[in-house]
Formats: C-alpha cells, structure tokens, sequence
C-alpha cells in the first residue's frame, strides 16, 4: 500500500501518470508517473507543507513502481518518494490539517527538507 496525498479529495478517481507541475528544478522532467511514499511524513516531505493547510491523504497499490534514482529525485533518501507508472485508483483515508512546520537545511545537497506534524480532521470509517 502506499500513500498519495493532494490538496483536493480524489476518492475513487483513476489517476494518470504525468509530470508533476510542482517540482524540484532538476527533478526528472521526462518521466510521466504518480509519485507515492509508504509513509504519510514522507509524502508530506516531497511536498512541502505550509502550517494550517488542509490536505487529503489518500491510499493506492500498483504493481508497476519504480524507486527513483538520486539523478531523478535529490530528496527522495528523506521521503521515500516512489514513482507508480501506470493509471491507478485512489482511496480517501483522512482530511489532515498541518501544524508545526520544520524547515531542514541540507547544505550537501543544496536542499531544504521540511517535516511538520498534523492533526486528523476527519477519517473514513470502512
């Protein structure tokens, strides 16, 4: 299983690979995927979250993933970030609210990690 999270609730919507709008300026710009964590703090670490920010996490599987490589993704040693390169259904799990964002300064790197803590606002009961 992993986990996709996005500010708007995609519920049981089929989602296409694509090149993501917001990225990294030398991540990947040719591969089309869906990019997915096995943790919910990592994929709030690829995306960067502002305090009080609503977002909606979400669950999928798919058997067709890859890990990117560190050319592709920099940061993906700190949020496991991996790639579904096929069409695949999305599950709403909760509605998150963000709090207490930390920015992290990889100077190696170049890089800024952020990780935050948050609050469940509302969760699917199945």
């Amino acid at each position: 299983m992993y986990y996709f999270i996005s500010d708007k609730n995609f519920d049981s919507d089929i989602l296409e690979p694509r090149i993501p709008l917001s990225r990294l300026l030398d991540e990947d710009d040719k591969t089309k995927r869906i990019c997915v964590s096995k943790s919910i703090m990592g994929c709030l670490s690829a995306i960067n979250p502002t305090e009080e920010e609503i977002l909606f996490v979400h669950t999928c599987n798919s058997n067709n993933i890859i890990q990117p490589t560190d050319n592709q993704v920099k940061d993906n040693v700190f949020t496991g970030e991996e790639w579904i390169l096929e069409p695949v259904e999305m599950k709403y799990l909760m509605t998150i609210k963000i709090k207490n964002v930390l920015s992290i300064n990889i100077d190696y790197l170049n890089l800024i990690v952020k990780t935050c803590d948050f609050d469940i606002i509302n969760i699917k009961v199945r």
